[in-house]
């Protein structure tokens, strides 16, 4: 057992070996801050977070959704459309395979319980697919389409009851996938 694993997948050409880290990078950002009491207060913070992935779907082979199909479902809200563009993507590859890799990013919002004294007033999440022919399923309500690769959740008094975790699926030529 060491830091790196062996991934072999079939690219079109036949099955390679490719090599991925066995290892996970946590980082933790904090700061003090002092706020006015008795006040409103507006807080923002951005940043382009790392993402984890993989070579290829791996919740999809064979012509049908199998292997980490369910835990994938859940964690990510996987709901019809993306389903049925996986699908479409797998019907339009010679091999069935739909021409996608993942890309896997967790936004931590439930802080430790921070917002245990109360609520975020105004909380607008932003996702930003980058790639109209990327597609993007996460967990949220009230989710709106806002521009052809933008995404937006907003809610008032909102408490995070769970992280936010996000799936990409970015096209592996340049000719892949469908906006969804």
């Amino acid at each position: 057992r060491g830091i790196i694993i062996e991934d072999t997948a079939d690219d079109g050409s036949g099955m390679k070996s490719s090599y991925a880290p066995f290892w996970q990078l946590r980082s933790t950002y904090w700061w003090r801050s002092t706020f006015p009491a008795n006040k409103d207060v507006h807080v923002s913070h951005r940043y382009k977070p790392s993402v984890g992935g993989t070579s290829s779907v791996s919740f999809f082979y064979d012509g049908q959704f199998q292997g980490q199909y369910a835990a994938y479902k859940t964690r990510y809200c996987m709901d019809d459309t993306f389903e049925n563009a996986v699908r479409k993507a797998a019907k339009a590859n010679p091999d069935g395979y739909p021409k996608y890799y993942e890309s896997r990013i967790a936004y931590i919002l439930t802080t430790g319980g921070n917002w245990a004294a109360g609520t975020i007033g105004k909380f607008k999440l932003t996702v930003d697919k980058g790639n109209p022919k990327a597609l993007v399923s996460f967990c949220g309500d009230n989710v709106k389409k806002v521009g052809p690769t933008t995404f937006e959740m907003t809610a008032n008094d909102f408490y995070p009851e769970h992280d936010i975790d996000i799936l990409l699926l970015e096209p592996s030529d340049s000719n892949g996938g469908d906006a969804n």
